[in-house]
């Protein structure tokens, strides 16, 4: 069969291929007149860029500068968290050696009571017998352990009430923090709070004031953080004030303390 014979067979098929030729050619050629410059773009910015990964992107003084700024920054979370728990004393602090937990807490509730009840007394100052803590003693270690610094607290308001002069206190009441018991868990901050209705002249409960804050002991004394302070004229007698003051016992979470206790090993 000569070629004449084959194109005259074929001729469709033939010219079909041959246009699909020239539309794929002048396509290509569109495509290229208006992509390519911006091929060679990206292309030359994919040079650059693995230029750029080849080449150091920080010096040794970066990372000194990282280094410092880090550690300045760990000191100032492991001063915010020693300025924020509360440190109970050891006798309001769980102790293995001494016996069982709900033991423990029955004798310091009792040593409490005994002694600011006793001083209250002297002092003619009314006092909430109760002092805030259940009717039906904690059995579980973390409610025994949270009740514990609660009365910690209770102890020192008393007492600084009694310094004070103040006249009664007619409530003392203890919450501890729901997420205790929630199936959530607890947050970075658990707060327990300890509420105090106190009665006196206004000398005595701005003392009161002034010496949760700063502490007559000075250095050896305890700042105690408030959550809410209500000061009212009392209703019965002119020169009486009442005073509603709401104390925040704060523990932090493992992860917190854990930084705080890197920043004193290092």
């Amino acid at each position: 069969m000569d070629l004449n014979d084959y194109w005259q067979e074929n001729k469709r098929f033939v010219s079909g291929v041959a246009g699909g030729a020239v539309v794929f050619l002048i396509g290509y050629m569109v495509v290229g007149s208006f992509y390519d410059s911006d091929i060679r773009s990206k292309r030359r910015s994919i040079a650059q860029r693995q230029s750029d990964l080849r080449q150091a992107m920080f010096t040794a003084s970066d990372l000194a500068d990282a280094q410092q700024e880090n550690d300045d920054l760990r000191a100032a979370v492991g001063e915010l968290v020693a300025a924020t728990r509360f440190e109970a004393r050891p006798e309001f602090v769980l102790d293995p050696s001494q016996g069982a937990a709900n033991t423990q807490y029955l004798r310091a509730l009792s040593r409490v009571r005994e002694d600011l009840l006793t001083r209250a007394n002297r002092s003619n100052l009314q006092l909430d017998p109760g002092l805030g803590m259940p009717a039906l003693s904690p059995t579980r270690q973390p409610e025994i352990e949270r009740y514990l610094e609660a009365l910690d607290v209770v102890e020192t308001v008393v007492d600084l009430s009694i310094d004070a002069r103040a006249q009664r206190i007619d409530r003392i009441l203890v919450r501890l923090d729901p997420a205790l018991t929630s199936r959530d868990g607890l947050g970075d901050v658990e707060r327990t709070r300890v509420t105090f209705e106190v009665t006196g002249n206004s000398l005595a409960l701005t003392r009161l004031l002034t010496w949760t804050q700063r502490p007559p002991g000075g250095d050896a004394g305890r700042v105690l953080h408030i959550d809410s302070v209500e000061l009212a004229p009392s209703r019965s007698k002119d020169e009486e004030v009442h005073l509603e003051l709401t104390l925040v016992v704060a523990r932090l979470s493992e992860g917190l303390l854990s930084n705080d206790l890197d920043e004193e090993g290092a």
